[in-house]
């Protein structure tokens, strides 16, 4: 048993030094193979490079030479510091430099009221969508003012308690006649036959310094003074006519009369518009009269209606007209 298991062994052994023999005689072989593998592709010769470009160096090299003089762009008489950064616009293949007062990125607008006045104290903010082509259009402090209305009255658009005055947003929509037109007919020995056409047709006959009116209980007019004047009648020639003076009590003005002549004495009333946050009407207002802006409680006098303006003043606290005037436009 003990012979089997020696033999056993000794067959293991030998097979065992066969193979490794075998191995070590394959990697000699391999070896002698990889340092062929190995081999480096010889280099191409310097006559078989690509020549240089002669113009790129030469440019290259004329650029490395050049100095450089750095400038501070002049701003208001003083030159800007290079490490600062400077706000510019382009508009239209224009370029526009916000630091400078000119040109005016969005006219009538300066560029100082768009990017505020760092000089002051606290400085301001630049406005609100300034590179918004309607930036004239837009409320930056909500105040019921236009940025560019703001700037017309100088006030601050970036302040709501800065605002234009709220009759910059009343506007005479129009004005509305009511004629009331008269006529000196004649005279004779100190009595005048007076006629009213409009609005409906009457007539009295009047001395001097007598009050009268047209309609029933209603004393409006006095005759103060009168003449005689000759002139020309296109049709009959040379005549003498009468010319009066006469008192309006309803207005407390004096006009005259001419004798064939119509007198207008026209009462108007207004139409206002008030654009403030939403349209308002105002309608109704007649001169002499007062009124009220929409939801404001203020109180403005009528002093004069003209067809295509009104001139106002504001109410006081004793209820009168102020010295204030202001002339509302048609709009």
């Amino acid at each position: 048993m003990q012979n089997r298991q020696g033999n056993y062994e000794k067959t293991i052994l030998v097979i065992s030094s066969i193979i490794a023999i075998g191995v070590a005689v394959f990697l000699i072989f391999e070896s002698q193979g990889f340092e062929e593998s190995i081999a480096l592709q010889q280099a191409a010769p310097r006559n078989d490079l690509n020549a240089p470009d002669k113009q790129k160096v030469a440019d290259a090299i004329e650029t490395l030479k050049k100095r450089y003089l750095w400038v501070s762009p002049v701003r208001n008489g003083k030159g800007a510091p290079l490490n600062k950064s400077v706000l510019l616009v382009m508009k239209e293949g224009k370029l526009f430099d916000l630091l400078l007062p000119e040109p005016k990125l969005r006219e009538p607008m300066t560029n100082l009221f768009l990017v505020g006045d760092q000089t002051k104290n606290p400085p301001e903010k630049q406005l609100p969508n300034i590179f918004s082509p309607n930036v004239g259009d837009l409320d930056a402090d909500s105040d019921g003012f236009s940025n560019l209305e703001e700037f017309k009255a100088n006030t601050d658009p970036r302040d709501a308690t800065s605002m234009p005055p709220f009759t910059d947003k009343l506007a005479l929509g129009k004005r509305i006649s009511h004629d009331y037109i008269i006529l000196l007919k004649g005279g004779s020995d100190g009595t005048f036959q007076v006629q009213r056409l409009v609005p409906s047709k009457a007539s009295v006959f009047k001395p001097l310094n007598e009050e009268f009116g047209f309609d029933k209980g209603t004393l409006r007019f006095k005759i103060l003074s009168s003449r005689k004047e000759v002139r020309d009648n296109p049709t009959l020639g040379p005549q003498e006519i009468y010319i009066i003076k006469v008192h309006d009590s309803a207005t407390q003005k004096e006009f005259e009369m001419v004798q064939g002549k119509e007198v207008n004495l026209a009462e108007y009333e207004a139409e206002f518009m008030f654009n403030y946050l939403k349209r308002h009407v105002i309608p109704g207002i007649k001169e002499g009269g007062t009124f009220q802006l929409p939801g404001l409680g203020k109180t403005y006098y009528i002093h004069k209606l003209e067809e295509t303006k009104a001139i106002i003043s504001p109410v006081g606290s004793d209820g009168k007209p102020t010295k204030e005037t202001i002339e509302v436009k048609q709009g």
